[in-house]
C-alpha cells in the first residue's frame, strides 16, 4: 500500500528534526491492522520515529520521538521530541510544538498505540480497533494536548479538530542520511497533457464538436452511469453540466443518503449555454445499488438494449416488463447504451464487500455479452490522498491514487487505462480548471469508446445484412 506522507511534508519534518535524514514506513493501520500490540511489534526498538495521523477533516498531525518506542510501561524521556501539525482542514499549515516536559515525551505501554505526553497530549488508541466504513474511530483522545508540549497559542481543535476519526495513520522510522526520492510528487504514473487553461479549453472544444459517426445515424452517444449509492453518479452529471453552464449547478438530485436519491431513469442532455446548443451525448442515470439491494438484472438489460424510456419511474414492487407503458419494442442503435461507466468511491475500495463486487461482476456479464465498453469513474480523490485534496493537479503523481486505480482495475477485470480518476463538484462554489480537466478527460474517453462500439455494431449489422434504422 502507498505511503501517504508527501515529499513536501517529509521535507518539513526533516527541517524540524534538524539533520539530513529520510523515512522508512514501519507501521500503517490500513495495511497492518489498527492494533496496539501490532504497533509495538513493528515499532519498538527502532530508534527515532515519526507518527502521522490523517483525520477525516483532512487534517494531518502527529509527533516525533528521537528515542525508541518500548513496552516497559514507563514514560520515555526525550528532550528532542515534538508534536506537529502539517495540514489543517485540507490546507497546508505546518506548525511545530516543542516538548515542555521531556521526562513525559512518550509512553511505552504495551496495550497503547502511539502515546505522547503525560495525561496524555495525544493518546491514539488502546487494544484493537476495527475499520468502520472508509476509516477508523480511534478510542484514544487528544483533548489534553498541551500537558507536556508547548502549543504556542494553539489548542486541540486548531491542531487536531479534536478528532481521532482517521482515514489512516502511519509510523515512520527516521534514518540518518539522504534517502530515495519520494515518488508521489515527482514522475507521473499516467501521461497527462497538463493543467493549463489552454488544455481545458481544448477539451471543451473537442466535446462541443463531438458527433457520432454519420453512418450510425445516431445523434447522441449514450453513456450509462452505474454505481453504489453515494459514489457520485448524479454528482458527475451535475459537475459536467456545470462546466458547460459556466457555474455550479445541481440539476440531478444528489447527496449521501442511506437509499438511492435517483428513483427515475434519466437520459440527461448537456447544454452549452454560451453557444445555446445541446452537446451530442447523453449521460444516463439509474438507481444506485446497495449492499442489501441489488439492481434488477432484467431492468438493467432493458436499459442497455434501449427498451426503457427517459423519465421512467422505478417501482421496486412492480418490475419493468414488455407490458409496461412506454416500453420501446424495437429499439435501434440510437436508443441503446454505447458505453458504461461504473462510478466507484475510491476511499471505499479497501472495504468493498464481496457481495458488492459480485453484483458488479454480474452486471459486467450482461455488458460483455453485448460487447459494451466499460470504464470506471474513480471518485472521492480528496479522501484517497491528502495531497490531491490540496490540489487536484497532483492526481497523476499521487501513489495513493495510483494504488486505488490498480486495485479497482483488478477488482473489475479492466485495463488500468479504463479506470479514470475524477473529482466531482461537491463543496465548491466556483468552477476550477483542474477539476474541469479531469471530468472532461473522463468524458472524452467514454465517447472514444462509444464510437468504437458503434463502429463495431455497424460492422455486425453489415455482416448480418441489416440496415441501420433511425426513428426520431
Amino acid at each position: 500500500m502507498p505511503e501517504l506522507l508527501s515529499k513536501k511534508y517529509r521535507d518539513q519534518l526533516v527541517t524540524w528534526i534538524g539533520r539530513t535524514c529520510h523515512f522508512q514506513l514501519l507501521y500503517k493501520i490500513s495495511r497492518d491492522g489498527c492494533s496496539a500490540p501490532t504497533f509495538h511489534q513493528k515499532c519498538d526498538g527502532q530508534g527515532a520515529t515519526v507518527t502521522v495521523l490523517y483525520n477525516t477533516n483532512n487534517t494531518i498531525y502527529g509527533g516525533y520521538l528521537s528515542q525508541s518506542w518500548n513496552s516497559s510501561g514507563n514514560y520515555i524521556n526525550d528532550s528532542n521530541a515534538f508534536l506537529f501539525r502539517l495540514q489543517y482542514n485540507g490546507s497546508s499549515n505546518p506548525l511545530k510544538f516543542p516538548i515542555s516536559q521531556p521526562t513525559f515525551a512518550g509512553l511505552g505501554q504495551s496495550n497503547y498505540g502511539p502515546t505522547f505526553g503525560s495525561g496524555h497530549d495525544i493518546h491514539t488508541l488502546s487494544g484493537t480497533i476495527s475499520k468502520s466504513g472508509s476509516g477508523f474511530s480511534l478510542n484514544g483522545y487528544v483533548h489534553s494536548i498541551g500537558n507536556s508540549y508547548k502549543l504556542n497559542g494553539q489548542n486541540a481543535n486548531t491542531i487536531t479538530n479534536n478528532s481521532l476519526q482517521v482515514t489512516d495513520s502511519e509510523v515512520y522510522k527516521v534514518i540518518d542520511g539522504p534517502g530515495q526520492t519520494v515518488p508521489d510528487l515527482d514522475k507521473p504514473w499516467r501521461e497527462h497533457d497538463g493543467w493549463t487553461n489552454e488544455t481545458m479549453q481544448a477539451l471543451k472544444e473537442s466535446l462541443l464538436d463531438y458527433k457520432p459517426m454519420t453512418e450510425t445515424k445516431v445523434t447522441a452517444a449514450n453513456i450509462l452511469l452505474i454505481g453504489q449509492i453515494g459514489a457520485g453518479k448524479s454528482s458527475f452529471f451535475n459537475s459536467v453540466n456545470s462546466i458547460f453552464r459556466g457555474k455550479i449547478t445541481s440539476k440531478a438530485c444528489s447527496g449521501s443518503f442511506e437509499h438511492s436519491v435517483t428513483t427515475m431513469y434519466r437520459q440527461y442532455k448537456v447544454k452549452d449555454f454560451s453557444k445555446g446548443k445541446f452537446l451530442n451525448f447523453r449521460v444516463c442515470d439509474t438507481r444506485g445499488f446497495e449492499e442489501e439491494f441489488a439492481l434488477d438484472a432484467q431492468e438493467i438489460s432493458f436499459i442497455l438494449d434501449g427498451n426503457i424510456p427517459d423519465r421512467y419511474q422505478f417501482n421496486p414492487l412492480v418490475p419493468f416488463t414488455p407490458d409496461t407503458p412506454g416500453y420501446i419494442k424495437d429499439p435501434n442503435l440510437k436508443d441503446k447504451i454505447h458505453c458504461v461507466a461504473f462510478v466507484i468511491d475510491g476511499s471505499t475500495v479497501d472495504v468493498m464487500s464481496d457481495k458488492v463486487q459480485k453484483r458488479m461482476k454480474d452486471l459486467q456479464v450482461r455488458m460483455n455479452h453485448r460487447g459494451l465498453p466499460q470504464v470506471v469513474f474513480l471518485t472521492k480523490l480528496d479522501k484517497i490522498c491528502p495531497v490531491v485534496n490540496e490540489d487536484v493537479k497532483h492526481t497523476f503523481t499521487s501513489t495513493a491514487v495510483c494504488d486505488a486505480v490498480e486495485k479497482v482495475a483488478e477488482i473489475m477485470g479492466l485495463p488500468r487505462a479504463h479506470v479514470l480518476p475524477v473529482k466531482n463538484y461537491e463543496s465548491e462554489t466556483k468552477l476550477k480548471t483542474t477539476v474541469d480537466i479531469l471530468l472532461m478527460e473522463a468524458l472524452q474517453r467514454c465517447l472514444d469508446f462509444a464510437d468504437d462500439y458503434m463502429d463495431e455494431q455497424l460492422d455486425k449489422m453489415a455482416a448480418e445484412g441489416k440496415n441501420v434504422q433511425s426513428k426520431d
